[in-house]
């Protein structure tokens, strides 16, 4: 069965899952749990419009709290609903984890590097990296960037780690470091063959750090310059040294606490950044106008059944409307950047809670956006 372009997160493979079932069956009976998820306070804030809007689009979704940013080419308005702690309401300016939402912005800076002539989407890891062999010494920067490169979705730490921390809501990223994700896909087997579509966080992974030693700087200043600032984006932050201190508290699905997820080598694959609904708001603005660093992003580059593949974005025909956007989630978060250029229409949805449908804030935004 085909991945759903429409869910890229991050889990682990069932045949890992399979050999780690009696780590499973041991902690599963020691992990709490609650009999119903978390659901939204009476708490609203910002725009009392758009939080009425956001209500009505959640009924159905579990989740603390929601915030959202929306608009169009000559309006917008931002709101949230529910809490993010016992007494502190969310609001459209807290800070979460945004998951694969960074696939996005490490999309824009591949295009930005390619429009300024620093990389080619030919160039391959064995040209940035040269004394690589094999298969992986062949991969191509665009081959990562539209996950068709046959690596799979995780790295082996990563994978090995992923069972566990799926019950105890770790961190199963913490060991990744440009280094040894190199070296884990150096020796990998392959999961499918080249040019077919396989979602794989370790790919995305693989091509920001490729970005960053081919350019010569760390991955979270590059996109900082070349994509958050030119974007106004002043409250996202790659791999922060110290995490923000208003920060949403994060619950998986059950409403258990959720441990930040954090890694010096998966944080362009959506690892320890952090940005606010306002800010993503912003983003999904400038892909409405086609006003973003490395525009070519956005372009479909792969099809498959469910959605046009571009550099870390989708695309696809709803209702006659063409929507570009991405989607990302975390044990404890999702996130939802979407717009529809012939419209001008943009939206961006965040909640710090976990779901067992990480979809979740995309079915609200499409809602918000008048889509089925």
């Amino acid at each position: 069965m085909s991945v759903n372009p429409f869910r890229p997160v991050l889990r682990t493979s069932g045949l890992l899952a399979a050999l780690c079932a009696a780590v499973l069956g041991l902690t599963a009976a020691a992990a709490p749990t609650r009999a119903t998820p978390p659901t939204p306070s009476v708490d609203a804030t910002g725009d009392p419009a758009l939080a009425e809007r956001l209500r009505a689009a959640t009924a159905d979704v579990a989740g603390q709290g929601f915030a959202v940013a929306a608009g169009d080419a000559t309006t917008s308005a931002s709101a949230a609903i529910g809490t993010v702690a016992p007494g502190r309401a969310l609001t459209s300016a807290t800070p979460q984890e945004i998951g694969s939402v960074t696939k996005g912005l490490t999309g824009l800076l591949f295009a930005d590097a390619v429009e300024r002539g620093e990389v080619a989407p030919t160039t391959t890891l064995g040209d940035v990296y040269p004394w690589l062999s094999g298969p992986l010494a062949a991969t191509t920067l665009e081959e990562l960037a539209t996950h068709t490169s046959g690596l799979p979705r995780l790295s082996t730490r990563a994978a090995l780690a992923a069972p566990l921390t799926a019950i105890t809501y770790g961190n199963p990223y913490r060991w990744d470091t440009p280094e040894n994700l190199l070296r884990d896909a150096a020796w990998t087997p392959l999961r499918g063959p080249k040019g077919q579509y396989a979602y794989s966080n370790l790919g995305y992974a693989l091509l920001g750090n490729a970005l960053a030693q081919r350019l010569g700087e760390p991955y979270p200043q590059l996109v900082h310059d070349r994509v958050l600032q030119p974007l106004g984006m002043a409250a996202t932050e790659a791999a922060p040294a110290q995490l923000p201190a208003d920060r949403a508290r994060e619950l998986g699905p059950d409403g258990r606490p959720s441990a930040p997820w954090r890694s010096t080598g998966s944080t362009p694959a959506g690892v320890g950044v952090y940005s606010t609904a306002d800010d993503l708001g912003r983003l999904a603005a400038a892909v409405a106008r086609g006003e973003v660093p490395g525009a070519r992003a956005l372009q479909p580059v792969v099809q498959t059944p469910g959605a046009g593949i571009g550099w870390g974005w989708l695309s696809a025909d709803l209702g006659g409307r063409q929507v570009v956007g991405v989607n990302g989630a975390t044990t404890g978060v999702r996130t939802s950047v979407w717009a529809v250029p012939s419209t001008g229409q943009w939206v961006a949805v965040t909640s710090p809670s976990g779901s067992t449908d990480e979809a979740d804030t995309q079915t609200v935004a499409f809602r918000l956006l008048g889509l089925a």
